[in-house]
């Protein structure tokens, strides 16, 4: 009961088998179904295919072999084997029906002119998976760009992110989550928040918040709180570890980073920069992700273009006692007593 379960899926590394895709030279790699429930007009699956949209929309990715489609689309995250997935394809859902919901800009901007939209590819709003030639693993990753507008995504978690454990469960215990993330360098003259990334309870409150700025440095903020900006600086060149410890039994908060250095093209130790920091609110069960990142008009003209993130772990533990402690220390210790001969 004391050891944490490791998990790495539904969010993991966005492979085809974590349940997210990408086209392969137009095409999609787990085949076509009839697409967009809701993207259409007029809702008629003749108009094409969710991650092979007509050429006058957008997200469009008919002759981009490596942008899926905006993951509010389709089942992402709940099909691969992957972590105990049970298999299955991609298959076309009533947008926002699934782990993924856009809550604002993204997506619902793009829909707001389709079927047409003349924008450029630089001019994207989504979150989708796309087939990057430098990921932290794998072949894919998480790809956020806000060229337009602010967006907000959901991401609500399951049993399969947390190894079998019901994350309504997580009251009470200790939940690690760790990720690597990759900043665009297009963001760098705006020294303000761009991106944070919400832990949110059963009752939708925000327990813990960490983010970045546009020039990359590291940042966190407590509940009701503004942002903190740290030292720590998240190179745009190569990944970066982050890694978040959240006690929902003592209400408190770890932050730790391992920071990629683009001048040394090294990634550095592990830094503490939280340690069992007080939330200030009774934490419920860790349930949701919200993914928020600015867009629109920057400051010096910089642009939320793209944002990458890969390969997140959770790890679900109990918070013993300190009585509980006490009793593992003894234990631990008459173990390596030596023992009387007779």
């Amino acid at each position: 009961m004391l050891w944490p379960q490791d998990s790495a899926a539904y969010l993991g590394g966005f492979e085809e088998q974590d349940g997210y895709r990408v086209p392969m030279n137009g095409q999609i790699t787990s085949g076509y179904f009839p697409g967009d429930a809701q993207f259409y007009l007029n809702n008629n699956p003749a108009n094409g295919y969710t991650g092979v949209v007509p050429l006058g929309a957008y997200p469009n990715t008919l002759g981009d072999g490596t942008n899926g489609p905006d993951v509010t689309r389709y089942n992402a995250g709940q099909y691969g084997t992957n972590n105990g997935g049970l298999g299955g394809g991609a298959a076309d859902i009533p947008d926002n029906s699934g782990l993924w919901q856009a809550l604002a800009g993204g997506r619902l901007y793009e829909d707001a002119s389709a079927p047409y939209y003349y924008g450029s590819q630089y001019d994207r709003n989504q979150i989708v998976a796309y087939r990057n030639t430098m990921p932290h693993s794998g072949s894919q990753t998480l790809n956020l760009m806000a060229s337009d507008q602010n967006l907000s995504y959901l991401y609500t978690m399951d049993s399969r992110d947390f190894g079998g454990i019901s994350p309504a469960s997580t009251a009470g215990l200790q939940v690690q989550m760790s990720f690597w993330v990759k900043p665009t360098d297009w963001d760098d003259p705006d020294t303000g928040n761009i991106f944070g990334l919400s832990l949110l309870d059963s009752a939708n409150h925000s327990m813990f918040e960490v983010g970045y700025t546009g020039d990359n440095h590291l940042q966190y903020r407590m509940t009701g709180g503004a942002w903190i900006t740290t030292t720590y600086v998240i190179g745009s060149l190569g990944w970066s570890e982050i890694t978040v410890t959240l006690d929902t039994l003592d209400n408190t908060a770890s932050l730790g980073v391992s920071a990629y250095n683009d001048s040394t093209s090294l990634l550095a130790g592990n830094s503490s920069v939280l340690s069992n920091q007080s939330l200030g609110v009774v934490s419920g069960a860790f349930t949701r992700l919200q993914w928020d990142l600015r867009g629109g008009t920057l400051n010096n003209g910089a642009v939320s273009y793209i944002n990458s993130f890969d390969d997140f772990n959770f790890s679900v533990a109990p918070v013993p006692e300190p009585g509980c402690v006490t009793l593992l220390l003894l234990a631990a210790a008459l173990l390596r007593a030596p023992r009387r001969r007779k």
